[in-house]
């Protein structure tokens, strides 16, 4: 079965040079969208389509491992924070990490690294907006926690080195309980 690695969390805490880092490694593909918010009319649609994308991912490639730089996740996020309405039912995504062996390293930081690393997207996020954000992002991602492996990275405490460490370390530990596991049964 194929696995997802999840780099998810705020603008500007790493997660592609993180993604790019495990791809050197030997870690997996990366999939990620280069416009994380594209200046469409119809964002919704936009982000079902790489949620299906994915899911389509999965099935043509059941033996890798994919790298995800963001993901579906957050659409679990953004529409509370920009009130519009989400693009992907909550049931489809439940179901979705139920199905997938899905790995979700949850990137944070203080909004001063934010600043400091010069956003690059349309809005930039005042602190209180950091604040909201980093909130619904623990509060909205619990609902899937249970399903998945995940682990939360402050990226303004670890270095991206040290980040790429832990989520190498933590990726080793669940695959050797994984092996041990399937050697037991």
């Amino acid at each position: 079965m194929a696995k997802l690695i999840i780099l998810e969390g705020l603008s500007r805490t790493g997660k592609t040079s993180i993604s790019n880092a495990l791809k050197d490694e030997g870690y997996g593909r990366i999939v990620s969208v280069k416009d994380k918010m594209p200046q469409c009319k119809d964002l919704t649609s936009f982000y079902k389509g790489c949620f299906y994308a994915y899911d389509a991912f999965l099935e043509s490639f059941d033996d890798e491992t994919f790298v995800l730089d963001r993901s579906f996740l957050s659409e679990m996020v953004y529409p509370s924070f920009y009130k519009r309405s989400a693009s992907i039912d909550l049931k489809y995504i439940i179901d979705f990490v139920k199905r997938n062996e899905i790995h979700l390293f949850l990137l944070t930081n203080t909004h001063d690294d934010y600043m400091k690393r010069k956003p690059k997207d349309s809005y930039v996020y005042s602190s209180e907006d950091y604040s909201l954000l980093e909130f619904l992002f623990h509060q909205k991602l619990s609902i899937v926690e249970r399903y998945i492996n995940n682990t939360t990275i402050n990226t303004s405490s670890n270095s991206i080195t040290e980040s790429i460490d832990i989520i190498k370390s933590k990726l080793w530990k669940t695959e050797k309980s994984q092996s041990l596991q399937d050697q037991q049964a």
